[in-house]
């Protein structure tokens, strides 16, 4: 017997882990596809499932990242799930699976694989199981977003000419925001058909694309057989793309380039020019046929014609379209010539144009050949031979003086027409005085001479008179006009007749040869040096042994007084020639034979419109007894005007014009003591060494009649400077009968103002020139009745009524303003160049007009404003003279 103590009892509890409720996730890991979108991760739970369940299912990142859903950042790879209450899974009662869903991101970047971990924890009504209560999820790559690199086409197709192929590799993806490169690389196709070094440059090279870049281009080099071209056909080569950075290779990973040499390597004729000019009388025109391209196969081309305004058979023999205008290129030769025969007949023709046509061209290349850009070309047909031409023989002619009185001679001038002679020509000769005076030295003549068909000379005959006086040689001239019927052309249209003096020449002669110097030199003339230059600008002087400025004359004098040689009787001749070119060539000397309206060129002292800075001038002077007998010439060093001293030298040394001037209108008014009620035109404008200011309020043209003694100037410019003061028809002129300026107190230059030296026309022509200050001031009146009917002058605006008694009126006076210059050296002999810088402008007054005019009331100046176009515009030219 015992007995019990305490406990004295125990409770047993029977343990079923097998039943227990336990939640687990049935993979270890999971892959998906980065678009998947939502993931679902399945969670399941075993064991006694009668009761309920809550457990947490959250995300770890690994190599993918995460992001809450309130704040999606760029690159994230899914939205987290945080481990809180939000992420708990509630299994209701017999509830065994539940799904843990995670939103993967899909974005436009690529990536490689990336994971994460999604993890239970903290379960309520179970525990965790051993497999597995974390897995892992992994995104594989999205190929959309790989960048793919291919060429953007597959085939290339070059001539061989173009010198280079350009190629593109393309880069695609929707990622290209890294750097990424690729291999290119060429090799030869099978079978082999181009070579590198051969046809073309090898490359291997890596095409780098930087981020955002989607294109790269590069270009193969293609050698082209220039020197001997070959005709070789098509040929190709492979262009292959390998091994790719960041990025995969797609399709087309191969392209192929086609290299032709049809084109620049097929044998191709054209023509060398676009125009072949031809003369008729040559018979023929040859025109240039070339061959490019493989020439070492013979080729045949058709040269043919086509008429435009020269036709078939009258002026050129046809090439038909067909195998007998073939030409022939045998292998080797690159050039033929395309014979077109010329019809040549008597007649002339302006300029006839036709065309020679390229056609059918053949080549025993397998490829042919083919025809050039210049396929076709103009052929021009000149006719200068049959032009018709009229002219004077010769330039010059020589006739001796009659020795007795009542007697004549003659000099015959022939008159040619060369070339065409099949129509009638009607021209004028007429004759004009030089040094030899019409109706006592010869008689003059002005008459038409007449072609008919078929007549190629006519002789113009010219008597010379008996004068009985003895004289130097003297000489006129005679001119062609042109044609009536307008169909010659006249050339050489001055000759100069040299009338010669038969008499016997006096024994009388100067002891020594004249010099030249400046008339600024005069009072101090010393043995020249050969450095001596006169200065530009002003006038020059001839110095005879007989001078009593000669610097010798103190052993020439008495020589003269004994050989009875009457210094005041000389003759004066002078001899200009243009200044030497920049070659260093200088022109022949040429005789000054040409007068002005207010210079002689047979005086002791030479104006200085006659030559320029650099000319060459040289006198000649012929003694003349005190009986009046004449002696022999002689001549004097030639002298070179001075290049660098001058009185008035332009800014720019050897140009000439392009200075302004300014011209003025007024009203003199009432007051005026000397020229009351007049309108007073004041011209002023730069003096420039051997220039000469010329205005006229008439166009100015034909300067040979304008500057010459000739009366013809006196009609045609009744407003001018052209005009002695015995020759203005007007009440008052530019040119007065003082014969300085009133404005300087005696001369400024040495013999500035002397008469016998310079001549009194010369010095009234001078006196409007301020030789200090290197200006011209030409100023005269004239009334509104000479304005207008003797001037061109034009009233606007008439009408305006100021008042009962005064109206506006504006005046309108044109003006043209030229310089001119003399230059020795020109296309016939004697001619003169002028060039003159010509200004075509109107001056505008606007007056107060009275009605009472007739009755004694005068206009009075309102204001002066300029008229369009302004005095300073201007337009050069260069005349002829």
């Amino acid at each position: 017997m015992g007995a019990l103590e305490f406990p004295v009892s125990a409770t047993v509890e029977i343990l079923d882990p097998a039943d227990e409720s336990t939640v687990f996730i049935p993979q270890s890991s999971y892959s998906v596809e980065e678009d998947v979108g939502q993931m679902l991760v399945p969670v399941q739970r075993s064991g006694d499932v009668s009761q309920e369940l809550m457990v947490a299912c959250y995300t770890q990142q690994g190599s993918a990242t995460g992001t809450v859903p309130s704040t999606v950042l760029s690159y994230s790879d899914y939205i987290s799930r945080p481990e809180e209450h939000g992420s708990v899974l509630r299994f209701d009662k017999g509830e065994r699976e539940k799904a843990c869903a995670v939103v993967v991101i899909d974005d436009s970047l690529y990536e490689g694989e990336e994971s994460f971990n999604v993890t239970l924890s903290l379960p309520i009504g179970g525990r965790l199981g051993a497999h597995y209560a974390t897995a892992s999820v992994n995104i594989r790559p999205d190929l959309d977003d790989v960048p793919v690199f291919y060429f953007s086409e597959a085939m290339h197709h070059v001539d061989e000419s173009q010198g280079h192929v350009e190629v593109r590799v393309m880069r695609t993806g929707t990622d290209l925001s890294k750097a990424a490169s690729v291999t290119v690389r060429s090799r030869k196709t099978i079978p082999a058909s181009a070579e590198a070094g051969i046809d073309y440059v090898g490359i291997s090279r890596n095409l780098d694309f930087a981020p955002g870049i989607s294109q790269q281009t590069f270009k193969v080099a293609i050698l082209d057989d220039l020197g001997q071209p070959v005709l070789e056909g098509p040929e190709t080569f492979e262009l292959v793309l390998r091994m790719p950075v960041n990025g995969i290779l797609g399709e087309p990973l191969k392209a192929t380039v086609f290299i032709n040499d049809s084109l620049s390597d097929l044998p191709k004729v054209q023509f060398r020019e676009a125009l072949y000019v031809g003369e008729e009388s040559e018979g023929r025109v040859l025109a240039t046929v070339f061959r490019s391209g493989d020439i070492s196969y013979k080729s045949t081309v058709r040269c043919y014609t086509r008429q435009g305004s020269a036709q078939v058979a009258t002026d050129f023999k046809e090439r038909p379209n067909t195998d007998a205008s073939i030409i022939t290129f045998l292998p080797g030769e690159a050039e033929q010539k395309c014979v077109l025969s010329l019809v040549d007949d008597t007649l002339y023709e302006e300029g006839e144009e036709l065309r020679l046509v390229l056609g059918t061209p053949t080549s025993e290349s397998p490829f042919g050949a083919s025809i050039g850009v210049l396929n076709e070309t103009t052929v021009r047909i000149k006719d200068s031979a049959d032009k018709s031409i009229i002219k004077f023989g010769a330039t010059k002619f020589s006739v001796s003086e009659p020795k007795e009185a009542g007697s004549f001679s003659t000099v015959k001038i022939p008159v040619l027409r060369l070339g065409d002679t099949s129509k009638v020509s009607v021209v004028r000769v007429h004759t004009k005085d030089g040094s030899a005076t019409s109706g006592e030295d010869y008689h003059p003549v002005s008459e038409d001479v007449k072609f008919q068909q078929g007549q190629t000379k006519h002789t113009v005959q010219v008597e010379v008179l008996y004068d009985g006086i003895r004289e130097m040689r003297e000489a006129f001239t005679v001119h062609l006009k042109p044609d009536d019927n307008m169909v010659a052309e006249t050339q050489i249209t001055k000759a100069i007749v040299y009338i010669e003096e038969t008499n016997s020449v006096a024994d009388v002669t100067f002891p020594s040869a004249p010099q030249v110097v400046s008339l600024l030199h005069y009072d101090d003339v010393r043995k020249p040096a050969q450095n001596y230059h006169p200065p530009a600008g002003y006038p020059v002087v001839c110095i005879t042994a007989c001078n009593s400025k000669y610097p010798d004359y103190h052993k020439t004098g008495p020589i003269c007084s004994s050989e009875h040689i009457n210094h005041t009787l000389t003759h004066y001749r002078w001899l200009i020639s243009a200044p030497t070119g920049l070659d260093g060539i200088t022109t022949p000397m040429r005789e000054v034979d040409f007068d002005t309206f207010f210079s002689s060129s047979k005086m002791i002292t030479l104006d200085s419109v006659y030559f320029q800075a650099g000319s060459r001038v040289q006198c000649a002077a012929r003694a003349v007894s005190s009986n009046g007998d004449e002696g022999l010439e002689l001549s004097s060093p030639i002298t070179t005007v001075s290049t660098e001293e001058g009185m008035c030298q332009p800014r720019k040394m050897g140009t000439v014009g392009a200075e302004p001037f300014s011209a003025k209108l007024r009203y003199t008014g009432t007051d005026e003591p000397q020229n009351p009620n007049l309108i007073k035109l004041t011209v002023t404008m730069a003096h420039i060494d051997g220039m000469l200011p010329v205005i006229s309020t008439r166009p100015l043209s034909n300067f040979e009649l304008t500057l010459s003694p000739d009366g013809t100037r006196v009609g045609n410019h009744r407003c001018s400077n052209l005009l002695d003061y015995t020759e203005v028809t007007t009440g008052h002129g530019f040119i007065t009968e003082a014969t300085g300026n009133a404005e300087s107190m005696g001369d400024t230059s040495p013999y500035q103002y002397s008469a016998p030296l310079r001549g009194s026309k010369t010095l009234r022509f001078y006196r409007n020139l301020n030789l200090e200050a290197c200006l011209w001031e030409f100023t005269s009146y004239y009334d509104m009745s000479e304005l207008l009917s003797d001037c061109g002058g034009t009233i606007g605006t008439d009408g305006q009524v100021l008042n009962l008694v005064q109206s506006y009126v504006t005046l309108r006076v044109p003006l043209h303003v030229s310089y001119v210059f003399h230059s020795p050296a020109g296309r016939e002999a004697g001619s003169i160049l002028t060039c003159s810088r010509s200004s075509a402008s109107h001056l505008c007054m606007t007056q107060r007009y009275c009605g009472r005019m007739a009755s004694g009331v005068h206009p009075r100046l309102s204001y002066m404003v300029p008229c369009t176009p302004p005095a300073c515009v201007s337009t050069s030219r260069v005349v002829w003279w």
